[in-house]
């Protein structure tokens, strides 16, 4: 209560980690983790928590302050500094860009500085007391092996390890660039910092470049920091010719211009073509690709879903990573990527060389990169969309006269073009981070009985039959009014709806809200409509009943991933009720068990689909927005998948995109079975395309040796094809080559079988 904390949170045990690759008898080569108290973390997390709201609602934080931020990222410095850029060379100017870099900037930070900026912050009382008592008299000690050492003391930096240091870095360094003129464009991600500015006069750039940087020199000196000189780097991005003498000056020492330069792990060339980032991303998936060929083999090895796991989270990871910027490089560039992508599909699946990559990456479920790289531009897209109005990325998705000049290539030109095809220009996003107007931990907790979901979850068996909810509901809320809540929603039309009843006394509403929205949005709106009318009418006390389990947790817990604004309107409609001297509670009550009430709301909001206009607008949340987009990224890969002309063995067997195959037999089965459906093994047909065969033709029949032939018509299999067409036959599956080779478990077995009874499977 006072801010006094124990000793023992205060301290922390180092544990020394060598960096790969580095030498061990040097001490700088080891990375030091520290563990801490729990049970401070736990109350440092409360703290945070707090702060942040407090900081976020005074809109104290920089606009460009990216780092540590619920909903920010580095891809909102990346993507605002390449939209300046391209726009500079649309007007053919040059951009001169300073990259920061601050030495031990954790290690070294000014603790009474900090407490300074705390103050003056109006962070007073228990929680300034509990941070300054936090921060004083840190001691370490270090643990190798089984030995301990000594604990030293620790006067300057934030806590190693601490939930509450990074949001203390922030503050402390956030006001990094404010002396600086505000037509300079500015980037911070807590420790990474970045100013750059744009015109034709490159004389007048760089003194007005010189001139920030005295100012961010002096900053630093009043703020306890020191900026390295030898990591600090100067670029100029530009389109000109001829060779400019660039000199800036920190702490009178010359900084170093480069031609390349790493920010927030996307390397900028002086062109912007990307060339570079390309090849140091080429460099380290093709380690991961030869780790993949080192685990698997065509008969042994990882098996297919465990290496596409590797891809997935080791590859794609990294071709995913800054590919809404890099994505405009020459195609000569993002031509080595995608040489990398079939690499690794090859390996997951053992297809052979020559399979057509459109039909691989059907089999895998993984779609052409260039069409991934459209679907995260647009989720992208949708992150800006819910962001406040100060965000400064969300200046690239304005018009500007750059982009109608002609093509732009930059990532707002490029989004915005795509977000037209699949008209979304005009859809509304809920905000990203809401705010409530009072701090929810204030605000009266929502009273969730989740009894009767306990229950089944615990038993497994479903004892929770009608005749049980009832008796539950009459003697645990006999004295309140029984509300019963819905939401539906048509998978054809998207069409969705919302209801809640009240039996007693015949109240049915039902409205159509949003299409496209989710089943979850439409529950907690139901919620909502249910609560005002208990609002207006004054019913004293009252229990809402509903079949959404996850609606309920998250009131529960007063917290929601995608639907946090409803969450803090039905919270703020429960502060009213309650100050009117109400009651309302909510009750978790099983589906489709017969049950009256639910039975009836369900029907309502069956009824509210229906309608022809839309009762409701509500805004979606980002997740409801990347849904839709993901669903026009699929329309468009099944059009670029028809009109594919290579692949068309596959096409005929999976016509559809996005759905994976059922795997979970031995790698040299696996294998087997995608040869055949990719169409190529090591037939005649196969053979001939790469030089190993002179016909490619079938030694019995004189046609064409292919996966087709040789299941469906080849003359030397009659007997072994005449008993797979009665196995077929028995499970009422008509003999074609796509239901033959499609996912299914059961008739895969019996093309196992059958390529063994041929002998095929040895020419696969």
């Amino acid at each position: 209560m006072e801010g006094i904390i124990p000793q023992s949170w205060k301290e922390a045990l180092i544990i020394p980690i060598k960096k790969p690759g580095k030498d061990p008898s040097n001490p700088i080569n080891y990375r030091p983790i520290a563990l801490t108290s729990h049970l401070c973390k736990v109350m440092e997390r409360m703290l945070t928590d707090r702060l942040i709201y407090h900081l976020e609602k005074m809109n104290w934080f920089s606009s460009y302050q990216s780092g540590f931020r619920c909903g920010r990222g580095t891809m909102d410095s990346v993507v605002l500094l390449e939209d300046e850029i391209r726009k500079a060379f649309i007007n053919k100017e040059s951009v001169i860009a300073v990259f920061f870099d601050i030495e031990k900037a954790y290690d070294m930070l000014w603790k009474e500085g900090l407490l300074i900026k705390l103050q003056k912050m109006s962070i007073k009382g228990r929680m300034y007391n509990w941070i300054k008592e936090f921060l004083i008299g840190r001691s370490i000690r270090v643990k190798i092996g089984g030995a301990i050492s000594s604990s030293g003391i620790i006067d300057n930096g934030t806590p190693q390890g601490s939930v509450i240091s990074p949001l203390l870095f922030i503050i402390m360094i956030n006001d990094v660039f404010s002396r600086i003129d505000r037509s300079m464009g500015k980037s911070l991600f807590a420790d990474d910092g970045a100013i750059w500015f744009r015109g034709k006069n490159i004389e007048y750039n760089l003194k007005k470049m010189q001139y920030a940087l005295n100012e961010v020199e002096k900053w630093s000196g009043e703020n306890g920091f020191k900026f390295s000189v030898e990591k600090t780097k100067v670029i100029v991005f530009t389109k000109m010719r001829r060779n400019m003498d660039v000199k800036l000056k920190l702490y009178k020492k010359e900084l170093e211009r480069v031609r390349t330069v790493r920010f927030l792990g996307v390397w900028f060339d002086n062109r912007l073509n990307w060339r570079a980032h390309i090849e140091k991303m080429v460099g380290r998936c093709k380690r991961v690709v030869n780790v993949m060929r080192c685990i698997s083999g065509q008969e042994w090895g990882a098996d297919r879903l465990a290496l596409k796991t590797i891809y997935i989270s080791m590859i794609r990871s990294i071709m995913d990573y800054g590919c809404m910027v890099y994505g405009s490089a020459n195609k000569s560039h993002l031509i080595k990527i995608e040489r990398i992508q079939s690499q690794a599909l090859r390996i997951c699946c053992g297809a052979y060389s020559t399979s057509p990559v459109s039909a691989l990456q059907v089999e895998m479920g993984e779609m052409p990169l260039q069409i991934r790289r459209q679907q995260l531009m647009a989720s992208y897209w949708a992150n800006l969309r819910g962001q406040r109005e100060d965000h400064p990325t969300r200046k690239v998705l304005s018009p500007s006269w750059e982009h109608e000049k002609r093509k732009c290539n930059s990532f707002g030109w490029s989004v915005g073009k795509l977000v037209r095809d699949m008209r979304l220009e005009e859809v509304g996003c809920a905000p990203i981070i809401p705010l409530s107007p009072v701090p929810l931990w204030v605000m009266p907790q929502p009273e969730v009985d989740l009894s009767l979901l306990e229950k089944r979850q615990k038993e497994g068996s479903y004892e929770t039959e009608v005749y049980n909810v009832r008796e539950y509901i009459g003697s645990r809320y006999g004295e309140y009014m029984h509300i019963f809540t819905d939401a539906s929603k048509d998978s054809k039309t998207d069409h969705v709806g919302s209801a809640f009843i009240i039996p007693k006394v015949k109240v049915y509403k039902n409205k159509r809200i949003t299409d496209c929205l989710s089943v979850y949005t439409g529950e907690m709106y139901a919620i909502i409509m249910a609560i005002r009318w208990i609002r207006e009418v004054k019913i004293a006390k009252a229990v809402i009943c509903s079949d959404c389990s996850s609606a309920l947790i998250s009131l529960k817990e007063m917290k929601s991933e995608t639907r946090q604004d409803m969450v803090i309107e039905i919270i703020q409609e429960l502060h009213s009720i309650k100050q009117a001297s109400l009651e309302v509670q909510f009750l978790w009550v099983p589906a489709h068990i017969g049950l009256r009430g639910n039975e009836e709301a369900d029907a309502l909001a069956k009824k509210a689909i229906e309608r022809e206009i839309v009762d409701i607008q509500i805004l979606y949340s980002r997740s409801e927005i990347k849904s839709i987009i993901k669903r026009n990224i699929l329309k468009i890969w099944q059009q670029y998948w028809d009109n594919e002309i290579k692949g068309r063995h596959m096409h005929q067997i999976q016509s559809i995109v996005g759905k994976g195959r059922i795997t979970g037999r031995s790698r040299y089965e696996e294998n087997m079975i995608t040869r055949l459906r990719l169409g190529h093994t090591r037939l005649n047909s196969t053979l001939h395309l790469i030089g190993k065969n002179p016909t490619g033709l079938c030694e019995a029949c004189e046609v064409s040796e292919t996966v087709e032939h040789v299941v469906m018509h080849c003359r030397r299999y009659k007997v072994e094809r005449k008993e797979l067409k009665k196995e077929l036959n028995n499970i009422g599956v008509k003999f074609t080559i796509k239901n033959v080779l499609k996912s299914d478990r059961s008739i895969i077995n019996l093309m196992v079988e059958y390529m063994g009874n041929t002998g095929l499977n040895k020419r696969m």
